[in-house]
């Protein structure tokens, strides 16, 4: 008989931000991660994060072989998209709802998103967590088609640089 594995909803144990600068992607800081950071977590809708990760996987032939068999190629980040909250033209004057996310994730905007899971979205990060570390580029603003009964959205694309940390980085104390 399986061991029973306890599995938790995600929902409210999502926490993402944007940094400008983190030094080592494999051991971002607290300090780095708490400092001039804008929290995305808020701003993204619940399926908002999308990211592909894959590894090409290349055909391994040879000549003494009957079978062709494969080992594991580049690994790809591609299609990242964030589907955003966007209060464009909300509110006059000093009543203007304030639009965080889609003023700082402008197009050429490059920084690192950090996402984290388990935990609950207010936690602050601390040492000992796993982390995905993501360098990024920011790409267009895209409107999102209005529908009845939906929030004003808007989706921004972003690429994804070679040796972003898909849950393999330590949040360290740093100096």
């Amino acid at each position: 008989m399986p061991n029973n594995v306890t599995a938790h909803l995600e929902d409210g144990r999502v926490k993402t931000v944007f940094v400008q600068t983190i030094k080592d992607m494999a051991k971002p800081t607290v300090a780095e991660l708490t400092a001039d950071v804008l929290d995305l977590s808020y701003w993204l809708t619940a399926d908002g994060w999308k990211l592909d990760h894959s590894q090409d996987m290349i055909d391994d032939d040879r000549e003494g072989a009957a079978a062709v068999g494969q080992i594991p190629g580049q690994e790809k980040y591609e299609n990242g998209t964030l589907q955003v909250i966007d209060n464009v033209n909300i509110g006059i004057g000093s009543t203007k709802e304030t639009n965080e996310a889609i003023e700082k994730l402008t197009a050429g905007t490059q920084g690192y998103i950090v996402r984290r899971r388990g935990l609950p979205t207010d936690d602050a990060f601390a040492e000992g967590q796993t982390v995905s570390v993501f360098k990024v580029t920011i790409g267009i603003k895209t409107p999102v088609a209005h529908a009845a009964n939906q929030r004003q959205m808007s989706t921004i694309s972003f690429s994804a640089a070679p040796g972003s940390q898909d849950e393999t980085a330590t949040v360290t104390a740093g100096k």
